[in-house]
């Protein structure tokens, strides 16, 4: 019975919420470098992947862009829509947002073990990190684009650095 502009849009404005957005990605990046760090420091065994497999999948400038679309569309827009409904759902009949963010961040950072343990990590605290931003905000907009930018951002690092 739920309007689809009223779950992922809220009442702010479009362009408020992707400058905001912006804003979110880079404290995301400072985020997750941070856990990173805090992890080799104390826990260094739970960097238990040496090479990132989807970097493999970067060989030529074309797979370059076609990366950047996949996550932007998969792991942006699908991911940030997929937590905005889950958490909706927690919020009115699964025990509340504060259990929604928890869990779903979980499983979030579950679906990136292949990446390693650090990374599942990391990726479920920003998960934390993006499902508050839905929370506090309603509206997808700034998550997407935080989250689609944090993973721009991420391969032009990659890109950068790995030559």
């Amino acid at each position: 019975g739920e309007r689809p502009r009223d779950l992922l849009l809220g009442g702010r404005s479009i362009a408020a919420e992707a400058r905001a957005g912006v804003s979110f990605a880079f404290g995301a990046l400072a985020l997750g470098v941070a856990i990173l760090l805090v992890i080799q420091l104390v826990a260094p065994s739970l960097h238990d992947v040496p090479t990132n497999p989807l970097q493999t999948l970067i060989r030529t400038p074309r797979d370059a862009i076609v990366f950047a679309g996949v996550v932007v569309l998969a792991g942006g827009v699908r991911e940030e829509v997929q937590r905005a409904f889950l958490l909706r759902r927690f919020e009115r009949w699964l025990g509340g947002g504060g259990v929604g963010v928890v869990v779903t961040s979980l499983l979030f950072g579950a679906g990136h073990r292949i990446q390693g343990f650090d990374a599942a990590i990391a990726t479920g605290l920003l998960g934390a990190f993006w499902g508050l931003i839905y929370l506090r905000r309603r509206s997808v907009v700034a998550p997407v684009v935080s989250h689609s930018g944090f993973n721009l951002l991420q391969l032009a690092q990659f890109l950068t650095f790995a030559r």
